[in-house]
């Protein structure tokens, strides 16, 4: 078992890397006034349009060293997640950055920090689950309905909703690029270093499946401005990430 900060023997709380994910996604895309998400991304990065997505996830993540934790310790490798990602370029290269991840376990907001993800540890998560074997739940098709909401003290900070219609593919999901983030970790005193930099994440293995679409709505918190164009869409994803790498030039 890992603690934090440190674990027993002084290593660090955060098992090594890569690290693996599955996810269930219910996702809406949508556009937000751009005057409102340049204060939400921060320089280098450039605000592109207004697009947007938001997404409540129940996540599986194993690192490449600790697959067995699925078996050992099931709890260290399951958590929900929401987030509002914003459109941008850097260096004129499409990306989207990430204002805000609210995660249900420390363990997942830790190595999420340290890559550059903007976490934060919300109270609650929830998103819709369907089992085949339910006998008062249909399988997904047309008008079938699914949601997702975080709540952070008293407020619900996102809540997603999408409508299906239609079966898609995986080529039917927006793509945004490159992921970007940012690591910050000012310094409290004179002896300190402090980290300051813009950085790509490093993901590959990317895959989808199980791809429904139709129309979508969201509320946040998260000062984005005026919403529309909403779309939905539900899927299964997989992906690695193996860190990142700063951004040459920041």
């Amino acid at each position: 078992m890992m603690d934090h900060p440190l674990a027993p023997g002084g290593t660090s709380a955060i098992e090594p890397g890569p690290w693996h994910y599955g996810a269930d996604y219910v996702t809406v895309y949508f556009r937000g006034d751009p005057s409102k998400l340049e204060l939400l991304v921060p320089k280098p990065f450039t605000v592109e349009g207004g697009d947007c997505m938001a997404y409540v996830c129940e996540i599986v993540s194993v690192s490449e060293s600790g697959a067995d934790m699925a078996a050992l310790r099931p709890d260290r490798t399951l958590y929900q997640e929401a987030a509002v990602g914003v459109k941008c370029s850097f260096d004129g290269r499409p990306g989207i950055f990430f204002p805000v991840m609210w995660v249900s376990t420390e363990w997942s907001l830790l190595r999420g920090l340290v890559n550059g993800y903007q976490k934060r540890l919300a109270d609650r998560i929830s998103l819709t689950k369907l089992h085949p074997l339910n006998p008062g739940l249909k399988p997904p098709g047309p008008g079938t309905k699914y949601g997702g909401f975080c709540v952070k003290g008293a407020e619900e900070t996102l809540s997603v909703s999408v409508e299906l219609e239609r079966e898609g593919t995986p080529k039917d999901l927006a793509s945004y690029g490159a992921t970007y983030g940012f690591r910050l970790f000012p310094r409290t005193h004179e002896s300190q270093g402090s980290v300051s930099e813009a950085v790509e994440i490093i993901k590959s293995n990317s895959r989808a499946s199980d791809v429904w679409l139709g129309r979508g709505s969201v509320r946040t918190t998260l000062e984005v401005g005026e919403l529309s164009g909403a779309a939905g869409a539900v899927y299964r994803s997989g992906f690695t990430i193996s860190g990142s790498k700063v951004l040459a030039g920041t």
